[in-house]
């Protein structure tokens, strides 16, 4: 019995092993619309996201439940497979690396993101979501200067964003006549802000950090200020209904393989190239949230959508130009 329980342990380890080593270490090139693949894949998960997020907010979870309890998870199941890793190749320099982006792409986002969903719609936070390749480009000038920024991924850029303001200023909170659109749309650009500079230092630290070493540095980090926080905030562990914890499960798989396809595609890519997920988050957000949350559409989100779709073919088209 012994015998087959170790078998199963190694086996299952071996599992683990083998989905991290393809996603964290293969350098396997890709090509331009191999990457355009992995990025419609993970925005359409990450629309996903804000929908579970919200549901469970509705289902009257605490916010400050939500966030604690899905990145304590995922980090969880991320340690079964990059501890060993983590512990062999972890220095103080890679540590205070993954911190920081710990920081910038987990917690801040995590926090600010779950609070804006009590004032917007999921499918307008996707919509602000789709702002970090703007200020990508803007944070890669000022510091990541090896990156170049050509004029066709300038041109995309705007495209899509004169899509975000039109349809920013045509005053849809995304849900009916409820909402408050200045706290929750400034709770949203500040996790934008965490992201669009976690692309960066994710694109260079990644060229000499292990894979795995960092991703569980960052997710560590992460759940460690989030437990503080909750308890330093009074907040109360909860008892979720099936329904719930089914979903609170599923946010924490998509986090994962997310989170983990992002590192292996934005090794192979710059940083604005990958960054062009966030225009295919508010497409599955805004129909996520309109056929399951009854959330509010608008004859504009087309037109948002469309420019959205023009952007990404120019980036896509000057990516594949500048592999060639």
């Amino acid at each position: 019995m012994n015998s087959r329980k170790n078998c199963f342990h190694i086996c299952y380890s071996n599992k683990l092993n083998r989905i991290g080593e393809f996603f964290i270490k293969s350098e396997r090139p890709l090509s331009a619309y191999s990457g355009l693949r992995n990025i419609i894949l993970i925005g359409t998960l990450f629309g996903f996201h804000g929908l579970l997020n919200r549901s469970l907010l509705l289902d009257g979870v605490s916010e400050i439940f939500i966030v604690t309890a899905r990145i304590t998870l995922v980090t969880f199941l991320i340690s079964l497979y990059c501890f060993k890793e983590f512990f062999s190749e972890l220095n103080l320099s890679f540590f205070f690396k993954g911190c920081l982006t710990g920081f910038l792409a987990i917690f801040i986002p995590g926090w600010t993101f779950i609070y804006a969903l009590k004032n917007i719609s999921s499918g307008l936070q996707s919509i602000f979501i789709s702002t970090i390749p703007l200020f990508t480009v803007f944070w890669v000038l000022l510091f990541f200067k090896e990156e170049k920024i050509t004029r066709i991924k300038l041109i995309s850029v705007l495209i899509g964003l004169i899509g975000l303001v039109i349809l920013f200023f045509s005053g849809e909170t995304g849900l009916s006549k409820e909402g408050d659109l200045i706290t929750g749309g400034l709770l949203a650009l500040v996790g934008v802000q965490g992201l669009a500079l976690s692309n960066i230092t994710n694109k260079k630290h990644l060229k000499y950090i292990p894979g795995k070493t960092y991703l569980l540095t960052q997710w560590l980090f992460g759940a460690g200020l989030s437990i503080i926080l909750f308890f330093t905030l009074g907040g109360e562990i909860e008892i979720l209904s099936l329904s719930e914890s089914l979903k609170l499960t599923g946010l924490a798989f998509i986090d994962i393989f997310n989170y983990s396809l992002f590192l292996y595609t934005i090794k192979r890519f710059s940083a604005t190239f990958t960054t062009l997920v966030d225009y295919i988050v508010p497409i599955v957000g805004i129909l996520m949230g309109y056929i399951f949350l009854n959330e509010v559409i608008s004859n504009v989100f087309f037109v948002t959508l469309l420019l959205i779709f023009i952007s990404l073919y120019l980036a896509v088209k000057d990516e594949s130009n500048s592999l060639s």
